[in-house]
């Protein structure tokens, strides 16, 4: 009997177990990573009325306001006081946040929702004026979720 034919057939089976082996372990890091956390998107717009900005959340994902930060920019320059979401009141901020920006209020952010913030006139700069761009960025998770500007 000759045992010349064993070994390419023994390198073939070697072959296909190692190729199986990488097939798995590729498809159990896709699936992995399907199951993973997504960054949630939501489309928001702004508008102000002086120095209210007014957001109204126009569709996408609901938002949960906890893992939320906001930012402001006045002409693309940041406020020196960036609001704290949910609060009740904030330094550079006239009054208390609208909406689900307010810790008193649900902190889901759904489709039709307004949140709003008053920039203060004498604790914050810059100020917006006639004229000027509001720019709102809305990160969760260090992710940016919406962008919106007056």
């Amino acid at each position: 009997m000759s045992r010349r034919g064993v070994a390419p057939v023994v390198g073939v089976a070697v072959l296909v177990v190692v190729t199986l082996v990488l097939a798995a372990v590729i498809g159990a890091f896709v699936i992995g990573l399907g199951g993973a956390d997504h960054t949630p998107t939501a489309a928001i717009t702004a508008d102000r009325n002086g120095n209210e900005v007014v957001l109204t959340h126009a569709g996408g994902d609901s938002l949960d306001v906890n893992d939320l930060t906001v930012r402001v920019f006045v002409d693309g320059r940041a406020l020196d006081h960036q609001p704290r979401v949910p609060a009740v009141g904030m330094t550079g901020f006239r009054g208390a946040p609208g909406g689900p920006f307010n810790s008193r209020s649900d902190d889901t952010w759904s489709t039709g929702e307004v949140a709003s913030v008053t920039i203060a006139t004498t604790t914050n700069a810059p100020q917006p004026a006639a004229g000027s761009t509001v720019t709102v960025r809305i990160y969760a998770d260090g992710e940016v979720v919406a962008t919106a500007r007056t």
